[in-house]
C-alpha cells in the first residue's frame, strides 16, 4: 500500500514523522491551496462542511504520484457527521474513478489499523516510543512557536521578523528526518533567536480570542492566514483549540464534565464537534477582559452553528466585540480581509474606551 493523507497546516510535519519513523511507505499531500480546495469541491457533496471537500483535494496530490489508499483519522474528539466521512470520501473518489480505499484510524483500531499498513516490516516497540516521543515533542515545539508568534507580531519593531524566524524553523524541521537531539539543537537556536528580537514589551495590545472547529482554527491555509493578518494589524490572538489539546481532553476524560458544569446556564448537552468548547471558550474570554472574540467555522458544520445564537447572546450581555466567520470554497479572502479590518477597529475603539 502507498498511503497519503490530509495535510493539516504546520502539524502535518509531525505526521510525516510517524510514518517515516515506523516505516509505513507514504505520498504526502501538497499544502492546501486555493486550486485545491476548488478541485475538491467539485467532487464533493455539496452540502458537507467545508473540511471535507479540503481533505478531498488535498487527497487528489497524493494520489495523482501514484497512492492508492488514504488514513484519516476518524474523530479529533466530539461527535460529528466526520464518523461518516471515511466512506463518503472513499465512494465519491472511487466516483471520480480513483481506485482507492479509506481506513478510518480511531482510538478503537489504531494499533490494528497501523500494524496493516507497515505490513511485515514491524519496527520494535522501542523504535514504535521513539517516533512517537520525537513526534510529539514536534507538535509541542510547533504549537509553542505557534503561540509566541501571536504575541510578538503585534510587539515587534521591525514587522515580519518573527514571521520570517516561524518559517524557517518550520522549513528545517520539516525537511529532513531530524533526530531527537538535533530536534533539540533546533528548538534552542529558535529560541535563541527570538530571544534577540526588538520588542516593545510596554506597548498595551488588544487582545482577541480565536473559536471555533478545530480544523479552521488551526489551519492558517484554510483561515487565510488570520493569526498573522490581526497580528501584523497590532492585535495579540489567543487559541486554545490544537492538537496538543485534543489530546489531553481525551485522556483527561473528565474535562468534558467541567466544560459541561461551566456552560450548563447556556447548553444543557452536548451538540457535537467542538460546539461546548467554543462556549467554554468565549465565557473563558469575557472573563479575562479581553477585547474581541472571533468565532470559526465550516459553513454548514452543525455543532458550531448550532451554538452561534449562544455566542451571540454572550457578546450582547457582554457587550464584547464578536465576530462570527463561515468558511467554504465561496469565501474570497478579499472578502474576509475587509471584514477583519473593520473588526479591527471595533477592537481598537473597545480597547481604548475600556481604558479610559
Amino acid at each position: 500500500m502507498k498511503i497519503t493523507f490530509a495535510n493539516w497546516g504546520n502539524y502535518t510535519i509531525a505526521f510525516k514523522t510517524i510514518f517515516r519513523g515506523l516505516g509505513i511507505d507514504f505520498i504526502p499531500s501538497e499544502r492546501t491551496s486555493s486550486k485545491s480546495i476548488q478541485e475538491g469541491a467539485k467532487l464533493s457533496p455539496e452540502m458537507y462542511c467545508f473540511p471535507l471537500k479540503v481533505n478531498i483535494g488535498n487527497y487528489l496530490s497524493g494520489l495523482e504520484k501514484g497512492a492508492d489508499t488514504i488514513l484519516m483519522w476518524e474523530n479529533i474528539g466530539g461527535s460529528c457527521r466526520q464518523r461518516y466521512y471515511g466512506d463518503v470520501q472513499q465512494k465519491v473518489l472511487r466516483d471520480a474513478g480513483y481506485k482507492v480505499r479509506v481506513i478510518n484510524l480511531s482510538s478503537r483500531n489504531i494499533l490494528s489499523a497501523i500494524r496493516e499498513l507497515q505490513g511485515e516490516n514491524r519496527p520494535s516497540w522501542w523504535k514504535i516510543i521513539k517516533t512517537l516521543r520525537l513526534a510529539f515533542k514536534q507538535l509541542r515545539f510547533i504549537q509553542k512557536l505557534e503561540k509566541k508568534a501571536t504575541y510578538l507580531r503585534p510587539r515587534e519593531e521591525r514587522k515580519g521578523e518573527t514571521d520570517q524566524i516561524l518559517t524557517q524553523a518550520l522549513e528545517r524541521l520539516g525537511s529532513d528526518f531530524l533526530t531527537l537531539n538535533q530536534c533539540s539543537r533546533l528548538e534552542k537556536e529558535t529560541w535563541q533567536k527570538i530571544s534577540k528580537l526588538k520588542i516593545d514589551k510596554n506597548k498595551d495590545v488588544p487582545k482577541v480570542g480565536l473559536i471555533g472547529e478545530i480544523y479552521t482554527v488551526s489551519d492558517s491555509a484554510v483561515n487565510f492566514d488570520l493569526e498573522k493578518k490581526l497580528g501584523r494589524e497590532g492585535i495579540e490572538v489567543h487559541r486554545v483549540m490544537d492538537i496538543l489539546y485534543q489530546v489531553k481532553k481525551m485522556i483527561f476524560f473528565w474535562t468534558d464534565w467541567r466544560i459541561q458544569r461551566k456552560i450548563n446556564p447556556y447548553l444543557k448537552s452536548t451538540v457535537g464537534g467542538h460546539g461546548r468548547d467554543a462556549i467554554y471558550e468565549m465565557l473563558d474570554y469575557i472573563k479575562k477582559d479581553f477585547d474581541g472574540v472571533i468565532h470559526l467555522l465550516p459553513f454548514g458544520c452543525m455543532p458550531e452553528t448550532t451554538v452561534r445564537p449562544i455566542l451571540q447572546e454572550l457578546h450582547q450581555q457582554n457587550r464584547i466585540p464578536f465576530l462570527s466567520l463561515s468558511l467554504d470554497e465561496q469565501v474570497a479572502e478579499a472578502g474576509i480581509n475587509t471584514r477583519i479590518e473593520a473588526f479591527v477597529d471595533v477592537v481598537n475603539n473597545y480597547h481604548q474606551i475600556k481604558n479610559i
